[in-house]
């Protein structure tokens, strides 16, 4: 296939998924899918303040909206610049994966990528992280898992999430949620033993880090109750992109 129709074709699917992930980011946290997940995955899109349904044309990722000039084709009422810039950002990213990764995996990346994003957004906003997101790591994790064919290495890789933030759990009530910690084992799983701990070490520090200096300034005290996803996409996205780097030089220097 021409690498410039692999690179439309890429751009298309990709802002395609950033408009339904927006779209599960809007719904999860103004309570929409927690009442009821069917409905609220299935439900047409519609205009959040006259609350018709958008006609097909205008759910085109991008263009619709700049067929509509930004608003409501009936009540001519503003929709939000981050539906365009959603579909853009996730449709750059497609593109970028596809052409650093082989084929075979880019697609997959691509998922756990935006997901993750996803995943770090909503508990900032709602300090929840939903299962359905982290069921799609998980099953982006079995087909990388299947590509490779590291099972043990995958699985090593979940079982050290788990300990790690189960231990908290058992020593002292608090800590992580568990949310958390799913979305840990699925990182896990996914990435496999040794990028694991890449991505366990960067999201560790980080998120101490941040929590230290938000507790100071916000709390005063070193108490403070923070969001972790953030801080475990982080480490998802640096331990994919550069874990076996940071390994070698890991290695390289001790």
């Amino acid at each position: 296939m021409n690498d410039t129709l692999i690179v439309a074709f890429a751009f298309i699917i990709g802002a395609s998924w950033g408009s339904f992930l927006y779209t599960f980011i809007i719904r999860y946290t103004n309570g929409m899918y927690t009442k009821n997940p069917c409905h609220a995955l299935t439900y047409p899109s519609h205009c959040p303040h006259c609350h018709e349904k958008i006609k097909p044309v205008y759910l085109i990722p991008v263009i619709g909206y700049c067929l509509t000039k930004g608003c409501c084709a009936y009540c001519k009422k503003p929709v939000s610049l981050l539906y365009p810039l959603s579909e853009l950002f996730c449709g750059i990213v497609a593109v970028i994966t596809v052409l650093q990764f082989p084929l075979a995996i880019a697609p997959v990346l691509f998922v756990a990528f935006t997901t993750s994003v996803s995943i770090a957004i909503i508990d900032t906003i709602t300090m929840e992280i939903p299962d359905l997101l982290v069921c799609i790591i998980l099953i982006a994790g079995i087909i990388i898992t299947a590509i490779e064919g590291e099972v043990v290495s995958h699985i090593e890789g979940a079982v050290l999430m788990l300990v790690v933030f189960i231990l908290p759990l058992l020593i002292k009530k608090g800590g992580f949620g568990g949310g958390d910690i799913k979305y840990a084992v699925a990182m896990g799983f996914f990435l496999g033993f040794s990028e694991t701990i890449v991505a366990l070490e960067i999201a560790l520090v980080s998120g101490a880090l941040f929590g230290i200096l938000f507790a100071v300034i916000k709390t005063k005290t070193l108490k403070a109750k923070i969001p972790f996803a953030p801080f475990l996409t982080l480490g998802f996205i640096v331990a994919v992109l550069y874990g076996r780097e940071i390994i070698l030089l890991y290695y390289y220097y001790i």
